[in-house]
Order: structure tokens, then C-alpha cells, then sequence
């Protein structure tokens, strides 16, 4: 289990992603999809295994192991043994944590959204008037 990670420390952030993935277990396989991402955890959706059951994630040549924690009828919250901290689903978590940051400071598509009026983000002493 995750040193790293026990219940005394807060929940981190799950970060909203929509990532298409393999999912294999003993039970079986298919295409499911990353609803959201930590580093501890994910959200399947898409397919669903019993709680309890260990399965692998495929992704772009990487495979990333973890069981199931609760499971509904066509979705189910994973936890991770190890923590992601590398590889292409890392890469992704990484690049969704940065566009969730943006949008929450208020940049969308590379704009600033300002009183409802999308202007571009002004920085140094010319955007101070």
C-alpha cells in the first residue's frame, strides 16, 4: 500500500480527464475510460469489476496495476498500489492538472476572460494601465 498516502492525510484533487484506456483483470477485459485522475486513484467508467478485484490499466505502452474500491453498474473508483508518478498516464494527469489550474484562474484556450470580454493576458508595466 501507499506510504505516501494514509487516512490521515486530505484527499488529494481529483482532476477531471477523459482518458480511453484497456482495463484487464482474472474476470475480464475491455475499453473503459479515466473519468478522473490522482496520483493514488482513478475513476473507470464504462465497465465495471467487483469491489476488491485487482485489474491492470493499459495506456500507450504503459501498464499501471491497481484494485477496486466501489463498484456501480457501469463505473467503478480505482486505487492505485503504487503511486503514479511516471509515464504517459502521469504526462496526462499532469497536463489536465495544468488546464484545470488555467481554467480556474480564469484562461480558456489560451485567453483571458475578463468582465465577460476575452482579451489577451497582459503582463509587465503595459498591462498595469
Amino acid at each position: 500500500m501507499n506510504s505516501e498516502f494514509t487516512s490521515s492525510h486530505a484527499r488529494p484533487d481529483r482532476i477531471p480527464v477523459d482518458i480511453p484506456v484497456a482495463i484487464t483483470s482474472v474476470l475480464s477485459s475491455g475499453e473503459a475510460t479515466l473519468g478522473n485522475l490522482t496520483e493514488y486513484g482513478a475513476l473507470i467508467e464504462g465497465m465495471s469489476l467487483p469491489k476488491g478485484t485487482q485489474f491492470q490499466i493499459e495506456y500507450r505502452g504503459q501498464t499501471v496495476y491497481g484494485f477496486v474500491v466501489w463498484a456501480e453498474a457501469d463505473r467503478f473508483g480505482a486505487r492505485f498500489p503504487f503511486t503514479l508518478h511516471e509515464g504517459p498516464l502521469h504526462s496526462e494527469l499532469e497536463h489536465a492538472r495544468m488546464r484545470n489550474e488555467m481554467q480556474q484562474h480564469g484562461f480558456t484556450n489560451g485567453s483571458l476572460v475578463s468582465g465577460g470580454h476575452r482579451s489577451l493576458p497582459q503582463f509587465g508595466r503595459r498591462g498595469l494601465h
